[in-house]
């Protein structure tokens, strides 16, 4: 999988990974940001972009700023978000970095040397990894609210609180980097890097903290364009869950650190992030794919197949809440098939609609709403009595055959 490099250049101190792919020279930028906060002493881009992309980043390398392909140090045809974390987290635990960041290389913030201070210095004693939240528009962040959130809430409970476990910008010891990429279950080469990141960590006991640093600008993608980031990361959070109860003894999982920070709350958006009435209505015609899958409150979405308009899917999606979902989404996992990935797809995009539609106007009832269903999700396991085979190591979950 990884490829041993003979000649590697030995630094210690604070080295931050940008993870590009086609984001023109603005990787550049981020770099000349962290150098400029003092506190970062080497960027690396780990980069996936097209031939004259990746020679124009290269030209713009110093000293401090290295610009590698994302096959470097792995050995993979496959391409994805994945490759590029593994390949830069490789290059800076062979040059000897105590304290590895990453950052994904669409973000255009001016203020990313702000972020580093407090991306790098928490880790300590007691912080293994350090994860960021920023403020979000309503209509961001769909997998996270819908997905990845509830299920940590679900099946690893003690971490409930935690707001955006697929956030790409957060820092790890070295030590912790090298265990969750060389020791255990395998990193995966899609979206579902990050699910494994912030997963992994709290399988392995390892302390994870979580910092609010304000607005996170970057590339905005509708409900259609999220489908294979939607399938990766459902598919790597199933295969999480899978492998810490398939575990003969397993580790507490400890709460999340919330850490302090200057950064003020600031939920005002000046751009529309998704228009969600053309979402809905560039959307019916797929939900027609739908088949049964026969699971409970599964007929609430398949009956949508029959909607062609706006108003109607509007009207037969008020009832579609977070106990509905979260009951479902427990289904998806525990009766999980590859072969219907497209239609557990279809049915988060139904969700996250009903979502915008009928429970939040403000960013701050999104955020309310998004804990709630968290709650609701953890205070679900308790109700069908799948807690204690939680919290007791010599119990067994039990999970249907894949087919």
């Amino acid at each position: 999988m990884f490829v041993r490099e003979s000649e590697v250049e030995k630094l210690s101190g604070n080295c931050l990974l940008v993870i590009s792919k086609n984001e023109g020279t603005n990787p550049i930028s981020i770099a000349e940001q962290a150098l400029d906060s003092g506190v970062v002493k080497k960027v690396i881009i780990s980069d996936g972009s097209n031939e004259e992309t990746y020679k124009q980043l290269k030209k713009n390398e110093t000293k401090k700023i290295e610009v590698i392909n994302e096959r470097k140090f792995t050995r993979t045809n496959q391409t994805g978000k994945g490759v590029g974390m593994i390949n830069g987290g490789l290059a800076a635990i062979k040059q000897d970095f105590s304290k590895i960041g990453f950052i994904d290389g669409d973000i255009y913030n001016p203020n990313i040397d702000k972020w580093c201070e407090f991306l790098f210095s928490p880790l300590g004693k007691n912080i293994d990894v350090v994860k960021t939240a920023f403020s979000r528009n309503p209509a961001d962040g769909q997998i996270t609210r819908h997905v990845t959130k509830p299920l940590i809430a679900m099946f690893l409970p003690n971490a409930w609180e935690i707001d955006q476990p697929l956030g790409g910008e957060l820092a790890l010891k070295k030590q912790v980097l090298i265990d969750l990429f060389k020791t255990g279950i395998t990193p995966p080469y899609g979206w579902g890097i990050d699910s494994f990141i912030t997963m992994k960590s709290l399988i392995y006991g390892y302390s994870v903290g979580e910092v609010y640093l304000g607005q996170k600008m970057h590339c905005k993608k509708t409900l259609t364009n999220l489908q294979k980031m939607f399938m990766e990361c459902f598919q790597e959070a199933h295969r999480m869950i899978r492998y810490i109860y398939s575990l003969p003894v397993r580790k507490k999982i400890k709460p999340i650190v919330m850490i302090s920070s200057p950064f003020k709350k600031d939920f005002y958006f000046e751009e529309t992030y998704m228009d969600i009435k053309k979402e809905v209505e560039r959307s019916l015609d797929s939900f027609k794919l739908m088949k049964q899958l026969f699971l409970p409150h599964d007929d609430m979405f398949y009956e949508l197949r029959e909607v062609d308009d706006f108003s109607s899917f509007f009207e037969k999606t008020k009832w579609i809440n977070s106990n509905v979902w979260v009951e479902l989404l427990y289904w998806f996992l525990k009766k999980y098939s590859p072969l219907d990935i497209d239609q557990y797809y279809l049915r988060w995009k139904i969700r996250s609609l009903a979502f915008c539609l009928h429970e939040i106007n403000t960013c701050e009832q999104a955020e309310i709403c998004t804990r709630f269903q968290a709650k609701t999700a953890s205070n679900f396991m308790y109700r069908i009595g799948e807690r204690t085979s939680i919290d007791d190591s010599s119990k067994k979950m039990y999970f249907y055959r894949e087919v």
